[in-house]
């Protein structure tokens, strides 16, 4: 008897869990958006510059039903890109695999049946799930940049084409990087294998799974440790994998040229010192949903991680005939600010190349997990009208759909000019001076850490957790042991303070 008591309850309670409704709310504009974040009678699950998706307890006049008990019997809701012309075909095909809930001009709102949801062909789709999404807020101002810096010019002459080119030929020989494939797992090692390459860089990969608990090849995330800053990271990141219903899909604009730019990026910074923590990423299943970036966005939300910007690569080779270079910047308003500080940067350093705002409803990419997760992130994109018309499909190639390997080099040129002007360079003067006067050992350490000063003086230490927390400080003298066995496994910060701060990277293996 006691039993079924326990049974009817838990029934009882997964009824109020799944009882709220899944909705959407036209948004009117910033101010408009703000308020719905502000209400208490719903729960913002996504949102963007001119609807929300959320679950509310009861209905108002201002909301669209679009399921009742709202993740009650899936993970899911998706966003699908598929324009009009194309809806009744995609429907028909997905038939058994999806409910439309939702319909207009560029998208549909799906409710998947099982896990064989694929996207439209023109470009993929966003997952939804029963998360709640955070307006991004600015961590700091965004420097204003009124001269170039010689210094960050010569980096960005540094972005080799032949660079650039070679890796785009080295995916697309892959043929089709789908985002469970063994190609995409290959690509994905290969990655992390020039990340490795470059020796300073901190690599890991980080896995995660689709629909339940379907395998993805993993994110690739390589980390340059900020001298100063480290709890205060810089992003830029770029999706992995291909995709298309044909089968075959080398993905050469789509996106073996965003990997392109960020594995240039990290080749020219990874030589110098920088500030702030620099993180470098290759997202897997961004295709079907922006699955990875969503998955290492809502790592880093939960860890309290301080990100100040995150810039996306996301298909920067195809130059419509007889267009100059130019840069198209997708972002929600909330991130005005960074799509502000973007244009800065370029109007000092290419002050000929048109930069335009524009507004995006045919597509999205890993710049949105960011947002939806309370960080800045923006996206430089081709051309919204003249995109690759051979994305996600057999001709998305060098020739056809790449076909300007010079405006890849502009658009790696101005994501490392934006993330080093960001992160800051560190003075190497203070990296071979100061920073070789204090050693750490043993690193990894375990139960006790030494510390050696070589110059004279008292000075204050504070050990820093990966999350900006001081968890210990003291002072020492020459050399100093003191007790860690209170600290979990993890990296730490260990910010030696002075009239130039040093700071050292520290593991912990307890």
């Amino acid at each position: 008897m006691k039993k079924t008591f326990l049974l009817l309850l838990a029934l009882c309670i997964a009824t109020v869990m799944y009882a709220d409704n899944f909705v959407m709310i036209k948004v009117k504009n910033q101010q408009n958006l703000q308020e719905l974040f502000n209400r208490q009678d719903i729960n913002i699950h996504y949102y963007n510059d001119s609807f929300v998706l959320a679950s509310a307890e009861e209905m108002s006049d201002d909301m669209i039903l679009l399921d009742e008990n709202s993740f009650a019997s899936n993970e899911n809701y998706f966003i699908v890109y598929c324009n009009e012309n194309e809806q009744s075909n995609y429907v028909s095909r997905e038939k058994n695999n999806s409910m439309v809930l939702y319909s207009d001009a560029n998208i549909l709102i799906v409710k998947p049946l099982n896990s064989e949801l694929k996207p439209a062909k023109n470009d993929g789709m966003v997952a939804i799930s029963n998360k709640t999404a955070k307006l991004p807020v600015a961590t700091r101002d965004f420097p204003t940049v009124t001269e170039e810096d010689a210094v960050i010019r010569e980096f960005m002459d540094q972005v080799s084409i032949e660079n650039l080119t070679s890796t785009v030929e080295y995916l697309q020989a892959y043929e089709s990087r789908y985002y469970n494939s063994d190609n995409a797992y290959d690509a994905a090692n290969w990655i992390q294998e020039q990340f490795d390459n470059m020796q300073v860089l901190e690599t890991e990969q980080f896995p995660f799974t689709y629909q339940g608990n379907n395998p993805c090849a993993p994110n690739v995330i390589a980390t340059q440790w900020g001298t100063k800053y480290p709890d205060e990271y810089v992003v830029c990141g770029s999706h992995l994998d291909s995709y298309s219903y044909s089968g075959m899909c080398p993905g050469a604009d789509d996106n073996a040229t965003g990997v392109a730019a960020v594995l240039e990026t990290a080749r020219i910074l990874s030589q110098h010192n920088f500030e702030r923590t620099i993180i470098y990423c290759s997202f897997g299943a961004e295709e079907i949903g922006l699955v990875g970036s969503k998955a290492y966005a809502e790592f880093c939300a939960d860890m309290g991680m301080n990100i100040v910007a995150y810039f996306n690569n996301d298909m920067n080779g195809y130059l419509n005939p007889g267009d100059d270079i130019h840069i198209d910047l997708i972002y929600p308003n909330a991130v005005e600010t960074l799509g502000n500080y973007y244009m800065n940067v370029a109007n000092v350093y290419f002050p000929e190349m048109q930069v335009r705002h524009v507004n995006f409803t045919a597509g999205d990419s890993d710049h949105t997990s960011f947002n939806q997760n309370g960080f800045m992130g923006i996206y430089p994109f081709e051309d919204y009208q003249n995109y690759s018309p051979y994305i996600h499909g057999a001709n998305d190639l060098i020739g056809p759909s790449v076909n300007s390997f010079e405006m890849s080099q502009r658009y790696t040129q101005m994501n490392l000019a934006c993330i080093a002007t960001l992160a800051g360079l560190d003075s190497e003067s203070v990296e071979e001076n100061a920073m070789s006067s204090v050693e750490l050992f043993p690193n990894p350490a375990k139960e006790q850490l030494t510390l050696t000063n070589a110059y004279e003086g008292v000075s204050e230490v504070q050990i820093i957790n990966s999350v900006g927390q001081i968890v210990k400080e003291f002072s020492f003298e020459s050399t100093t042991t003191i007790s860690i066995v209170d600290l979990t496994s993890g990296v730490y910060f260990v910010k030696v303070l002075g009239d130039n701060n040093i700071t050292k990277k520290l593991v912990v293996n307890n």
